[in-house]
């Protein structure tokens, strides 16, 4: 049990469950905070891991029971804070390993659907993770700092740890990288779509046009039309509109070769 008052401001701290990071030295205990993010489901959530320290012993907080519970040495400390470290570090590998997979499909040139949603749930999903992971490395140096001159303190373990969130970090920062560069990407093929399909509406518009102008001037309800009482008449305008056409599909053409 532990037998020292805990002061009530550092339990409100210690049962936020979205607080961050900490690391706070008093005379009778000192304080230490751990946010992490795991999994959940297809997302991750944040994960409070508090503890005490006391001149005779190790207190962890069960966040379920509410209640401090001994671990008895920095051992203890290590291990419950391995596991969660090592799943931090394996869903920053899974969300890097997701954009290696949307990554893939772009140079195979297959469609990814609902990409810009997507898009932004890894983006807000990775901003928030490499948040928690900065504040989270940054308490941990300084609570290995203080720590290191005491007799039973692991110092190796929790500069593995250490290394493990900054490693996991680094997989974050990566991951943010990607994410930029396939947006670019994707903006670059999307407007060249566009474009390509605005390039063939035009053309299309200048073939027709000086037909739709032919059609227009013959369709005119006014007498003495050209070709109007000659036999096989619409066989000509109909000849005439089909080298209009042409000579006009022609020009674009070259206009197109010369720029």
């Amino acid at each position: 049990m532990l037998d020292i008052k805990i002061s009530n401001f550092h339990l409100k701290d210690i049962q936020n469950e979205m607080h961050p990071s900490t690391f706070v030295i008093n005379d009778e205990y000192d304080l230490l905070i751990v946010r992490l993010p795991l999994k959940q489901e297809d997302s991750f959530y944040a994960d409070n891991s508090s503890f005490i320290f006391t001149n005779d012993s190790y207190f962890y907080f069960d966040n379920e029971k509410k209640e401090f519970i001994d671990v008895k040495n920095i051992k203890q400390v290590y291990n419950l804070l391995n596991k969660k470290i090592d799943d931090s570090l394996n869903l920053s590998l899974e969300i890097f390993s997701n954009i290696e997979d949307i990554e893939d499909k772009f140079y195979e040139n297959i469609d990814i659907k609902n990409f810009n949603k997507k898009w932004f749930t890894l983006k807000n999903q990775l901003i928030r993770m490499n948040r928690v992971l900065s504040k989270t490395i940054e308490q941990l140096k300084i609570f290995i700092l203080n720590y290191k001159k005491e007799d039973d303190f692991l110092e190796i373990n929790f500069h593995d740890l250490q290394e493990h969130l900054e490693r996991a970090q680094r997989n974050t920062t990566h991951s943010l990288d990607k994410l930029d560069a396939l947006y670019n990407f994707h903006t670059t093929n999307s407007n060249e779509k566009m474009n390509k399909t605005i390039y063939i509406l035009t053309l299309l518009s200048g073939i027709f046009l000086p037909l739709n102008l032919i059609v227009g001037f013959f369709g005119m309800n006014t007498s003495s039309l050209p070709l109007t009482k000659i036999e096989n008449g619409t066989f000509y305008v109909l000849l005439f509109l089909l080298c209009s056409g042409l000579i006009t599909a022609i020009l674009i053409a070259r206009l197109k070769n010369k720029s």
